[in-house]
């Protein structure tokens, strides 16, 4: 074989072994449960790169970034990892009443089900890729998934194709996967989309010179106005 056709073989096995570390290295952040939102960010800061083609050493830019991202990550988590449980509480608690108002009651839990989800979703690539606090991330992330819906509705799409697949094969192999490779390609498969939407709020800037805010003077994604 010619070193032009093994070099892509080559490659795509380097590939799939940097990536089965980086899943496995992003459960092990993960085990605190408070360190999730460090997690994603960084994680989603890492495939940015990757989507991209800025190649780098992905476990060393990971560790590094779970570094940077510890403090607003886990402050946009955890009222984030509050308002879902009690919401899950809610939806688990008011289907068994079956009257009508908690029929009606569900119907809401659901539609704020979907919000949160959302939410949760545009949180962690901005904290990941922007200098902010953690509420503005939350407020913008909402700002941001209305300014875009058909990307929103992409995002979903994933979930639910996401969610059918674990649901058609056995608990052992959504186990295998989601253990070796599963979180990774995920983020991956999102991370073109939220490249296309963080686009035009990005400057040529280097990460290294400084990281870029989402909110610059008084601007704000809420009330319409430039970002940059």
């Amino acid at each position: 074989m010619s070193n032009s056709k093994l070099n892509p073989v080559v490659d795509f096995i380097n590939t799939l072994c940097n990536f089965f570390v980086l899943n496995l290295i992003f459960l092990i952040t993960c085990v605190p449960i408070f360190t999730i939102g460090s997690a994603l960010a960084s994680l989603y800061y890492i495939m940015s790169k990757e989507t991209k083609g800025e190649y780098g050493y992905l476990v060393r830019t990971y560790i590094r970034e779970f570094k940077r991202n510890f403090k607003d990550g886990t402050l946009a988590f955890l009222p984030l990892l509050a308002s879902g449980s009690m919401i899950l509480f809610n939806l688990l608690f008011w289907p068994l009443r079956g009257t009508a108002l908690s029929s009606g009651i569900t119907g809401l839990l659901i539609a704020l089900s979907v919000i949160w989800l959302v939410i949760f979703h545009y949180t962690f690539p901005l904290v990941g890729r922007f200098v902010n606090t953690p509420v503005n991330s939350i407020k913008n992330a909402w700002g941001l998934a209305v300014r875009n819906l058909k990307w929103t509705v992409a995002l979903l799409l994933i979930d639910v194709c996401t969610a059918c697949f674990c649901l058609f094969i056995s608990l052992d192999t959504v186990l295998m996967i989601f253990l070796s490779l599963g979180f990774v390609l995920i983020v991956y498969g999102q991370s073109f989309i939220f490249n296309k939407i963080f686009s035009p709020y990005e400057k040529n800037e280097t990460r290294t010179q400084k990281r870029q805010s989402i909110l610059r003077e008084h601007a704000d994604i809420m009330q319409g106005t430039s970002q940059f």
